[in-house]
């Protein structure tokens, strides 16, 4: 039989109490589980589903604003060799 291992994620915080570092994960047949030690918490995060990126400030669109810098259209530049445009050669 195997051994499961489980072990405490550092820095996760519970979705459902919101405590810190009170998350273990193992793995098994199932997929990937995790676990909070202080209220009980539990889900297994299956592999084979797929999952839709969360909405946050950065990958919404904002009506009326205008783009941030980083947003800006890509622009290709083509680096030249300093030496190749001298004179003397």
């Amino acid at each position: 039989m195997k051994k499961m291992v489980k072990r405490f994620v550092a820095g996760a915080v519970c979705p459902r109490c919101s405590e810190m570092d009170k998350i273990k994960s193992w793995n098994d047949d199932e997929g990937q589980h995790r676990e909070c030690v202080s209220c009980g918490y539990s889900d297994v995060m299956n592999d084979q589903v797929a999952q839709q990126e969360v909405d946050t400030r950065v990958n919404q669109s904002r009506p009326g604003e205008q783009p941030l810098a980083h947003e800006d259209e890509v622009q290709v530049v083509q680096l030249m060799d300093p030496g190749s445009m001298r004179k003397d050669h």
